[in-house]
């Protein structure tokens, strides 16, 4: 499925709306977790528009230098020019120069991984991620997560203003696909009572399936417009919610105000 979604309607009236760089934009963004590479119908099944279009978006690209044209296989994979795109936001963020040691040293202690986000669209995006060399999962930068159902999440909509977190989470929970209202009421129950715990005990939790991982997160406001999160992911062959909660959670809410001291941020 795919993780984002088409312009909405209110785009589609706008005249100034420019179709085919948005179009342009849904084709990359196709790529997302796509390892593989993917051919023009591949992609039009991802994000909904004809293989034809789709066809003249990736020769564009192609020629452009961002996409790779592989003609054994017939299909695209992205290119290293994509990385051109996402640099100029990573060096304007000096917050991942000041959090990087801090960070390690906690992945190391949980025997995990430490990753601070920022918001992209409706999912969260990975700025900066240190992982123990023991690890099982090893997000890296530029991973999306999404909002409504992890501890990354969760904090992050905690850091936001009341009526900002009130207005997103409903699109979230209306974005969720093909899921009865039974099901969405479930998910907002959940996740309100990740905001009570992390009023309560400054982080959230969250849990990824029997025999995965174990999270924990928190809010991170450097600024009044610079809402971010942070969170720890362990192996639950390794932990246990109970020192998740006791040490994991805390020595992360530690580290957000830590960052914000560092960062000359007063809370």
């Amino acid at each position: 499925m795919s993780t984002f979604a088409s312009p909405l309607a209110a785009e589609e009236k706008d005249p100034q709306f420019a179709y085919t760089l948005a179009r342009g934009l849904q084709v990359l963004r196709a790529f997302e977790g796509q390892g593989a590479g993917l051919g023009n119908r591949d992609i039009s099944a991802i994000i909904g528009i004809p293989r034809s279009t789709v066809a003249r978006l990736t020769r564009t690209l192609g020629l452009l230098g961002f996409l790779h044209y592989d003609p054994q296989s017939t299909r695209y994979r992205l290119t290293a020019a994509m990385l051109t795109l996402a640099y100029p936001v990573l060096a304007q963020l000096p917050i991942r120069q000041v959090a990087r040691p801090h960070m390690q040293a906690l992945a190391n202690y949980a025997k995990g991984s430490v990753s601070l986000a920022m918001r992209g669209g409706l999912h969260l995006v990975l700025v900066e991620s240190c992982v123990d060399p023991k690890a099982v999962t090893r997000p890296d930068i530029g991973a999306v997560r999404d909002m409504a159902d992890t501890a990354l999440g969760m904090a992050y909509l905690v850091g936001l203003g009341q009526p900002q977190r009130e207005a997103l989470l409903s699109e979230l929970l209306a974005r969720m696909p093909a899921t009865p209202a039974s099901a969405r009421r479930a998910r907002k129950s959940v996740i309100e009572a990740e905001f009570k715990r992390c009023a309560s005990h400054g982080f959230c939790m969250a849990s990824n399936g029997p025999g995965a991982t174990l999270a924990v997160g928190v809010p991170l406001c450097l600024s009044a417009g610079m809402a971010m999160s942070l969170n720890c992911v362990v192996a639950k062959h390794v932990t246990s919610e109970k020192s998740m909660a006791q040490d994991i959670g805390p020595r992360l809410v530690k580290l957000a105000g830590d960052l914000q001291r560092l960062m000359g941020h007063k809370a």
